[in-house]
């Protein structure tokens, strides 16, 4: 059982963890990579939700970040008074949002899978899936069942937030066929990154290769990569904005405001889709 103030958040349903791409994607390695992905941008995502529509209807209601990795959002909820849950899949992302959280109130971590959530129904006020945190799992059909879980476990008229890169400019970007290749060095790594369509442009994938700079192999070492290299390939559904308005509506949720990135921009003039679903009953 998971308890916020002394009372139950939910409870585990006994489903064991999933494996797949994302468990090897998001490891010891990963904050690294999208260091870039600090807490003045969490800032402006958490500026932009609110002016989209209220996280929570009640004080003290509780907000659940899923995907929350190290948590960089929980922290921000946190310092602006909001109740919040954490639950991701990586153990290394959750043990970083532990040290983040060393001296605080304390926020509940959980270490679960977004397809099958240990927490009973209408729990959440509001339930967050940021940076990209959706999608992982192949066809449109095929991630279904996160969208399920958010439902169910959101109290009536409460509110999915979804913070998605844009479809349409990624089938503009990659459309061709062509992959686009980036090389770059991070601390004691070496990073080739080749993002590429699969044939049927419903996913988009990305390989990714790790390798140890020369004289670094004991730090790559710690952050999981082998004198030898790492690699592997990451695939995120492309979706369009009605097949996310469908997936939605399937589960009794409705969008009720969007807006095209953190600065808010209209939809399709951003780089990111940012959508508010709300659960009708």
């Amino acid at each position: 059982m998971v308890f916020w103030k002394g009372r139950p958040v939910g409870k585990r349903r006994g489903t064991p963890l999933s494996n797949g791409w994302f468990t090897e994607a998001f490891g010891a390695h990963y904050p690294l990579l999208y260091q870039h992905r600090d807490i003045t941008e969490a800032e402006r995502c958490l500026a932009r939700l609110q002016a989209l529509a209220p996280l929570v209807n009640q004080p003290d209601e509780l907000i659940l970040d899923l995907g929350c990795g190290d948590g960089r959002h929980l922290e921000l909820l946190f310092r602006l008074g909001f109740s919040a849950v954490g639950l991701d899949l990586s153990s290394h992302l959750l043990e970083r949002a532990r040290v983040r959280d060393s001296g605080s109130a304390g926020f509940p971590l959980v270490r679960g899978d977004m397809r099958n959530l240990p927490f009973a129904e209408n729990s959440f006020a509001a339930v967050l899936s940021l940076f990209t945190a959706f999608g992982y799992f192949g066809s449109p059909a095929a991630n279904q069942a996160p969208v399920t879980e958010v439902a169910r476990t959101l109290k009536p008229r409460g509110r999915w937030f979804l913070d998605y890169f844009d479809g349409d400019r990624v089938r503009a970007e990659l459309g061709t066929g062509k992959a686009k290749t980036r090389d770059r060095e991070l601390g004691p790594l070496k990073i080739r990154e080749i993002r590429r369509f699969e044939a049927d442009q419903s996913l988009v994938s990305k390989d990714v290769i790790l390798s140890p700079l020369p004289g670094k192999q004991a730090e790559a070492m710690a952050l999981g990569v082998p004198p030898q290299g790492r690699h592997y390939t990451e695939q995120v559904a492309v979706f369009t904005i009605r097949e996310l308005d469908d997936m939605a509506a399937a589960e009794g949720l409705v969008r009720v405001a969007a807006c095209g990135g953190y600065d808010g921009q209209e939809l399709g003039a951003g780089t990111r889709w940012i959508l508010v679903y709300q659960k009708t009953k």
